[in-house]
């Protein structure tokens, strides 16, 4: 009867020694997929954080290209409205001597028309355009100058031009050359030059 039952143990003891091999290799098993699901999951970390790295740098630099255009787009306003202002006060400052120059009347109350006919061309602005960017040089000639802004525009545009009258309007910005103001014969020739301008 003991002999029956000392086989019976050994015949179990396997099984059981099987069985825990079998956890033991299954322990090992799901302790290695952890060990790939960490890596996994540290890898699709990396790529994530690398992707939104990129993208807030794409989305820096188009809110950086788009803040240099505006910011161009308002400067080129910002210099036409000087250059409009500038112009009116030229204007202004010619109405405002020739006035005084030439409205004197000549002793008996009557205006002189011989000097209301001098008229300076650059108080007019159907025949003046205004050129920025061109560098002052000691005692320049501001007619030659004109004279070369025109040639540049092509033989076409040289040859049916005429300046008439060169000045150079007062700086307000000390940075940039002031503004010249150029005078033709004739609204036409105006046209002409403006026509060309992108040259």
């Amino acid at each position: 009867m003991v002999s029956s039952v000392t086989n019976q143990n050994k015949n179990t003891d396997p099984s059981v020694s099987e069985k825990l091999d079998t956890i033991v290799s299954a322990i090992h098993d799901l302790k290695s997929n952890q060990e790939g699901m960490k890596r996994m999951f540290e890898s699709k970390l990396d790529k994530l954080r690398t992707d939104l790295m990129a993208n807030v740098d794409n989305k820096i630099r188009a809110l950086r290209d788009e803040l240099s255009v505006d910011i161009s787009m308002e400067t080129r306003r910002t210099d036409q409205l000087l250059i409009s202002v500038q112009s009116i006060q030229s204007r202004l400052d010619g109405i405002e001597e020739h006035n005084n120059t030439h409205s004197a009347d000549n002793g008996n109350g009557v205006l002189n028309s011989v000097d209301n006919l001098h008229i300076n061309p650059l108080d007019n602005p159907e025949i003046t355009i205004t050129a920025s960017g061109i560098p002052v040089t000691e005692g320049e000639d501001l007619m030659s100058k004109a004279e070369n802004l025109i040639s540049a525009l092509g033989e076409d545009v040289f040859s049916n031009v005429n300046v008439i009258a060169a000045t150079r309007l007062t700086n307000r910005f000390n940075d940039r050359p002031g503004i010249v103001k150029i005078s033709f014969r004739n609204t036409a020739e105006k046209v002409r030059v403006l026509r060309n301008k992108m040259k």
